[in-house]
């Protein structure tokens, strides 16, 4: 794997540069005046919790953690990225088509919730599978993969467990300050799970002492559901693994016990008293462990929506797969890292063109004036495409839709794009499977304006004005006499409507009409150079 090494200025221009600098610079904790010591290998954590939807918002995560992982293997460090299921989060409400019995096991950790298909160990794997057989499509870096309902039960969150049960008072004191109401003097950071009907929201602790949580299990209102508790009062010891710590304790447990330089986290924990820095004041007082640098980043959106099963928005991994490469979503994310995206899937092809035209800066094909951008581009471009970087196909995604629907057939595809410069014969692989991306996209998303049926015949009951049939007549003849390129054809266009007095919206207007019977369509100098000026000539002849 290969990655652009460039000088300095650039490493200040793109962000995970700017990251890795801060990381690699670090001489103190950030809460209390000590000393961080040199870390052999910098870890990278990235995660996901399994009771939500696993659409392509959570590989955001996992995308700009991993450049973080690029820019500090560039620097010349000993990295490590490991991917941690969040699954002991509990099962809130039946999802769509799953039998109704299935509501006794509200309120379980997703791991213990057994699998509604039967074909896998519990309902987190079954819903984690998809998404793990895709999720390394999205990166390049090796990842390792944790489960936390796994490392409880192996015991290995037990010495940071042990840690914090120890400094409860000073836990309870970090997290006052930012309370309205003190936590109460039982209170516990370790919830357990009842030991009678499984379930880990329904465990009301009532004690704790010498080590012990002595709990009752009761009802437990979600916002829309309700977790039945069974009425049971048990005892259970933290070190056993039955349960989980709270998040405000959790994360910086994590923090220490995979030794985590670096972590990403949506914005919204950029405030003061969110959850990252509680956990970095525990991870630093508490477990003594430097609280990891943040890569605090925004969420993307569906037109300007969030994405939700409910709204029906949600995009999963292998959706993305079928209509672009990763690297494209590579790019996405890793442009500006606070600023809302918004993404919509009538923009594709302006992301692919986006894409291409960095590929041809990293390449040097093109030249920007500004240097600082161009080396910017090329750095985000090394680090998004992350493979072997070849040269970029030369159909844009647009033409390739249009393409895509002209000619359904390779043979005519090759014979159209080989007149028109799009073809090589090298690039054929890569060529058809951006036409095959293009057919998916025109199936599932693309805006009606882009589609199109090319017309065998004049449609019936169109009207054109004796100017327009004029015009259409002198293309046909132009057409037959000389050899166009997309430029001289476009001022062809004009030029004609500019003798015959014809106002050019009119004369596009009429040539779509006459072509696909609508009144508009795509860029119609190459759209008629693909079709091949047969066709054309014989349908504008006859109007």
């Amino acid at each position: 794997m290969h990655h652009n090494h460039s000088n300095k200025n650039t490493e200040e221009l793109f962000w995970a540069d700017q990251l890795a600098k801060q990381i690699l610079s670090r001489e103190k904790f950030h809460y209390i005046d000590k000393k961080i010591k040199k870390f052999d290998e910098y870890t990278v954590k990235t995660s996901a919790s399994l009771s939500g939807v696993l659409h392509i918002g959570r590989l955001s995560d996992t995308i700009r953690g991993e450049s973080v992982v690029i820019a500090l293997m560039d620097a010349g460090v000993s990295t490590r990225f490991i991917w941690v299921a969040e699954n002991m989060d509990p099962l809130r409400k039946v999802p769509k088509g799953i039998p109704a019995g299935f509501e006794k096991y509200i309120g379980m950790p997703v791991t213990d919730v057994p699998d509604e298909e039967k074909c896998h160990g519990s309902y987190a794997e079954h819903h984690a599978e998809e998404y793990f057989k895709v999720i390394d499509e999205f990166v390049v870096t090796k990842m390792e993969k944790f489960s936390m309902r796994e490392e409880y039960k192996k015991g290995h969150f037990n010495p940071y467990i042990k840690k914090i049960l120890e400094k409860i008072e000073n836990v309870k004191e970090i997290q006052n300050r930012y309370r309205t109401n003190p936590l109460p003097e039982h209170w516990s950071p370790w919830t357990p799970i009842c030991e009678n009907c499984g379930k880990i929201v329904t465990t009301n602790i009532i004690d704790f002492e010498n080590g012990i949580v002595t709990y009752i299990c009761r009802d437990y209102d979600f916002e829309t559901t309700t977790a039945k508790g069974c009425g049971f009062k048990g005892e259970n010891n933290p070190l056993k693994g039955n349960g989980k710590l709270l998040w405000k304790s959790e994360w910086a447990a994590q923090w220490a016990r995979w030794q985590v330089a670096s972590e990403g986290a949506g914005k919204e924990y950029q405030v003061p008293n969110s959850a990252w820095w509680i956990n970095g004041e525990i991870a630093e007082k508490v477990l003594d462990f430097p609280m990891p640098v943040p890569i605090f980043y925004e969420h993307i959106m569906i037109n300007s929506q969030k994405m939700s099963a409910s709204v029906g928005n949600v995009v999963y991994p292998k959706d993305w797969l079928e209509v672009a490469p990763s690297e494209l979503l590579r790019m996405f994310y890793n442009k500006r890292l606070m600023t809302t995206r918004s993404f919509s899937w009538k923009d594709l092809p302006n992301l692919y063109d986006e894409y291409d035209q960095m590929a041809k800066v990293y390449l040097g094909d093109v030249k920007l004036e500004n240097k600082k951008e161009e080396a910017h581009y090329k750095r985000l471009f090394g680090v998004s495409h992350g493979k072997e970087i070849q040269k970029p196909v030369e159909l844009s995604f647009s033409h390739a839709a249009v393409i895509a629907q002209i000619f359904p057939n390779e043979e005519d595809a090759v014979k159209s794009m080989e007149k028109t410069g799009h073809y090589s014969k090298e690039m054929h692989d890569k060529i058809f499977e951006r036409l095959h991306k293009a057919k998916n996209w025109l199936k599932k998303y693309a805006p009606d304006e882009v589609k199109f049926e090319v017309q065998n015949h004049v449609p019936k009951g169109i009207e054109l004005s004796a100017k327009e049939k004029k015009a259409l007549h002198e293309i046909a003849k132009l057409l037959k006499e000389k050899e166009y390129d997309e430029k001289s054809l476009f001022n062809e266009f004009y030029e004609v409507s500019k003798q015959l007095d014809l106002n050019p919206p009119d004369f596009f207007k009429a040539a779509y009409k006459v072509l696909l019977n609508k009144e508009r369509g795509p860029k119609l100098a190459p759209f008629i150079l693909a079709l091949g000026k047969e066709k054309v000539v014989k349908l504008f002849e006859v109007v």
